[in-house]
């Protein structure tokens, strides 16, 4: 976020917040921050605070984002947005009421390569002459979409075992942190190409953190399913719905045997398909490769000797298979400058809304708002309906974490204490 700020007109970061003083005024010193302060709500109290960025853990997303909001503040919060699909319902109805922007932070999703991809699903591409206003599902060059799998995978080497992604209390798992990525990058893409609605987790399975967990998952994959038909699920871009029967994979892990980290999706259609490297930090280097099956009709004639199958003058086909290998990178920023630079367009648009209170612009503002709603809590709901189906239970706000963790050593602790008294 620091970067970024510097290179995008209208944003400056002006203070930062620690729960520990010493901690926020020694970042402030390396980074230039004009101001720090011991603890959140003391920045929440600054009148020259205009939008926060909540990176806290998983657990204390919402809390923040709530306080924020309700201090009058914009917020841009880092995946996943809440602990749960309840939770951001809570949150993002604030939001409305008081007619601020609050964003999830999939940086990934405002670089030029996904919104190439969009375009190119929903039948255009960034750089056709058309205008795109509108396009039906299948026209674009995969055709009618079939299938997709999304990968997320996070060396065992970069979170130790102690790391806050893997603490119960804070709303720790795989899937929170890397499968957030791979549903929401399929839900994009699956409503670029014109499938309605959202899907259902049809099996899930966790792959716990360690033996002492019975809760947080260290792995999860799952399948969902698209079925029938309806209007396009939040987060993508373009087409029209299609009749439907999409199948789609994914894999998160935060303990990967791997060296590096990989990030893929693959999509399959009835006229060809796509595999896309490195999707979540494409500045580093991607690729995009595209294989697409034409027919053609060639015309053919019959002798004495010919199949009684093949009547005279009918039609036989060639098949013809192109692949193209592809990059997009804009102008070469990173993702967080994409990311940063819509938000503070976007707050600036609605804050003019606002204070002008035309009719048309808050009807854009309200649009804009209400997209940003239904994207994180249809995401943070297919999150709980994934732990569901691995046999989990949805995660919890840290407050609610730890006052269970709480009343269960108190009955824990009664229990042995009646146990105790009886064999006295």
């Amino acid at each position: 976020m620091l970067w970024p700020a510097r290179r995008v007109p209208g944003a400056e970061v002006v203070a930062v917040a620690a729960r520990d003083g010493e901690r926020a005024r020694e970042y402030a010193k390396q980074h230039g921050i004009a101001r720090s302060y011991g603890s959140y709500q003391a920045l929440l109290a600054d009148p020259e605070v205009d939008a926060v960025y909540v990176g806290l853990p998983n657990g204390l997303h919402g809390a923040w984002a709530a306080a924020a909001l309700a201090a009058g503040k914009h917020v841009l919060c880092e995946k996943p947005f809440t602990a749960n699909q309840q939770e951001a319902i809570e949150v993002q109805a604030l939001a409305r009421q008081k007619r601020l922007v609050c964003r999830e932070a999939f940086h990934y999703r405002e670089h030029p390569l996904m919104e190439h991809l969009v375009q190119l699903l929903g039948g255009s591409s960034n750089n056709s002459s058309s205008s795109g206003s509108s396009s039906s599902g299948g026209t674009g060059p995969l055709g009618r979409l079939r299938s997709l799998e999304a990968q997320v995978l996070i060396p065992k080497w970069v979170f130790g075992g102690a790391n806050i992604r893997f603490q119960e209390t804070l709303a720790g798992g795989a899937a929170m942190d890397a499968g957030c990525y791979c549903l929401h990058a399929m839900r994009t893409l699956a409503a670029a190409a014109g499938v309605g609605g959202l899907p259902r987790v049809e099996w899930a399975a966790a792959e716990l953190a360690s033996p002492a967990s019975q809760v947080v998952d260290g792995a999860m994959r799952g399948a969902l399913r698209w079925r029938g038909s309806g209007s396009s699920g939040a987060g993508g871009g373009g087409g029209a719905e299609q009749d439907q029967d999409v199948t789609a994979r994914f894999t998160a892990s935060l303990q990967w045997e791997g060296l590096l980290p990989r990030s893929t999706i693959d999509l399959e259609g009835d006229r060809g398909r796509m595999h896309v490297s490195n999707f979540i930090m494409p500045v580093f280097g991607h690729v995009v490769r595209l294989s697409t099956t034409s027919i053609t009709p060639t015309s053919t004639s019959t002798s004495s000797s010919s199949s009684a199958s093949t009547a005279a003058g009918a039609a036989a086909a060639a098949t013809t298979t192109t692949t193209t290998t592809l990059r997009v990178y804009g102008t070469g920023e990173s993702t967080y400058w994409h990311q940063l630079n819509r938000f503070v367009a976007d707050v600036r648009a609605v804050n003019e809304a606002v204070d002008s209170g035309d009719e048309g612009a808050l009807l854009a503002a309200s649009r804009l708002l209400a997209a940003d709603e239904a994207d994180c809590v249809a995401n943070m709901g297919l999150l709980d309906d994934v732990y569901r189906a691995a046999g989990l239970q949805p995660r919890l706000p840290s407050a609610q974490a730890v006052a269970q963790q709480q009343q269960a050593a108190a009955a824990s602790k009664a229990v042995g204490a009646a146990e105790a008294g009886s064999t006295m």
